[in-house]
């Protein structure tokens, strides 16, 4: 398996790039030799293309990411209904009754490791390639080092420690060796080695002119910086990331909540990176993200990872937030006012509305709708730093940037009070109640559960154990198992499980 992994790569990177004057709209111009690939900047920019493209494939953007960075909390549940033969699947998951071979994180794991591979691809043979301009050549680097560490970052946030490769091997012999797990420790370094590299080589984000935009940016890089400080405790360094963020003059709220996740304002002010998407008339490439999550039986989906009654439950009084996160069954569909709206039986009378499209909109267009993926946006920014100060024992400062998210979220309504807390522990969970509420649904909430535990101790597991998932185990769910077919391809035993997978 290891050694068709490495080898399939080629043939990915050479049928999956085309080119054109646009990032992301181009039109299939055959492919490209070997010759032009790892000894051209053309070359270069088209493999670096294929690892931005990886990002929308299922494992990343399906399935595997529900499942690793949403359903393993309180905010969603498997969706869909149970006549779908994945359910059983998504249910054990979500009540923590899943085995090492459960197919969903094996998924995320073989995608995040061919993502890897490919950036491996750019930031190997790029320094090897003749660049007339050499911050070109820079900024390609640095584009694949932020992708390289965007994805060891949910994986050592998953897993816990990792194999860490740097390079790509073609040799059998040497592709087939199984590479030891690094600690967590050491994972954690190479994401700051890789994001501190960067930095100085990426454009602000004004600096990209517009058929460029969705590329990484300085600020993408700054503000996964300060995520892996903030998951680490490091709470002086994530402040400073955060704040040059602030200070770049680069990113500020959008007006009104429900444009943060509306396909028509997609790259704007609040965000700071997205996976991009585009409707083709030829239809050939699909949007995970928004076709299982759409609205089983209207045509926009298949109704999976709904949002849980808990998190619907969990708002404040009229937060106008709730609305235009989750989509109830018997509302208008949003933007539109079309009450015509089928459910299928059985199904969970919420969805995601951040995936939702105003219709009218082609049958099946949910596979091929132009709606982003987005990973990180400026709310995040602000509410790192309310937290960051909080911890450092700044309560004014803290309160200051949560007041700037919830002004935001209030839309000028006499809602949501501005909170005036300054005890650190009861503000502490006030931002991380913000964070959820804020940031739903977008991939946070499992994993800011596991950095509250190390915060917290039992955190977790009595979060679990209020919503009658029992089955959490302290010290056995705090990280995934490694996959069963790694563990079995294994047969040196280089490679550890985690703790009660054995």
């Amino acid at each position: 398996m290891k050694i068709l992994r490495h080898f399939i790569l080629v043939v990915l990177v050479l049928s999956s790039i085309s080119c054109s004057d646009s990032f992301l709209d181009k039109d299939p111009l055959g492919r490209p030799s070997s010759s032009v690939l790892f000894n051209t900047p053309e070359g270069i920019e088209l493999m670096l293309n294929a690892a931005y493209a990886q990002n929308r494939e299922f494992g990343l953007t399906a399935f595997g990411w529900f499942v690793a960075k949403e359903l393993g909390s309180d905010d969603t549940n498997p969706g869909s209904n149970q006549g779908d033969g994945s359910v059983p699947r998504m249910t054990d998951f979500s009540n923590f009754r899943y085995l090492s071979n459960i197919t969903d994180l094996n998924t995320f794991w073989n995608s995040s490791y061919t993502l890897i591979a490919q950036a491996n691809l750019v930031i190997e043979n790029a320094p090897l390639v003749e660049f007339e301009d050499s911050g070109l050549q820079n900024r390609l680097i640095a584009e694949a080092k932020f992708l390289r560490a965007e994805v060891y970052f949910n994986l050592v946030r998953g897993w816990g420690g990792v194999p860490i490769k740097e390079n790509v091997d073609f040799d059998p012999a040497v592709a087939s060796q199984v590479t030891p797990r690094s600690s967590a420790e050491e994972v954690y370094n190479f994401i700051e080695g890789d994001l501190t590299d960067a930095i100085p080589h990426l454009p602000l984000k004004s600096e990209y002119p517009g058929s460029e935009l969705g590329r990484i940016t300085k600020g993408a890089a700054q503000t996964l910086l300060a995520q892996a400080y903030l998951h680490q405790g490091n709470y002086d360094d994530c402040l400073v990331q955060a704040t040059s963020v602030i200070e770049s003059g680069e990113y500020s709220l959008y007006p009104e909540y429900w444009q943060v996740s509306n396909h028509q304002f997609k790259n704007g002010a609040e965000s700071i990176f997205e996976i991009q998407m585009i409707y083709r008339e030829e239809r050939d490439m699909t949007n995970n993200w928004q076709k299982w999550q759409g609205v089983r039986g209207s045509g926009s989906g298949w109704g999976f990872f709904s949002p849980s009654e808990e998190l619907a439950n969990a708002y404040e009084d009229e937060d106008p937030r709730k609305e235009y996160t989750i989509y109830f069954q018997g509302e208008p569909w949003p933007f539109s006012g079309d009450t015509n709206i089928n459910w299928a039986p059985g199904t969970d009378p919420r969805a995601n509305q951040k995936t939702m499209l105003p219709r009218p909109f082609d049958p099946g267009f949910a596979g091929h709708s132009p709606t982003n993926r987005v990973v990180l946006r400026y709310a995040d920014v602000l509410l790192m730093a309310a937290e960051c100060y909080n911890e450092t024992g700044n309560p004014g400062e803290a309160l200051k940037y949560l007041e700037m998210v919830r002004a935001r979220a209030r839309e000028g309504q006499d809602v949501l009070p501005e909170i005036t807390e300054t005890d650190k522990v009861a503000l502490r969970h006030l931002i991380w109640d913000e964070r959820r509420f804020e940031l739903a649904l977008e991939g946070y909430r499992a994993f800011d559960i596991r950095r509250y535990d190390k915060v917290e101790p039992d955190f977790a597991k009595n979060l679990y154990h209020s919503i009658g998932k029992t089955d959490y185990a302290v010290g056995k769910h705090d990280l995934y198992p490694i996959p069963l077919a790694e563990m079995d391809f294994d047969t040196e035993d280089v490679l550890v499980q985690n703790p009660g997978w054995e």
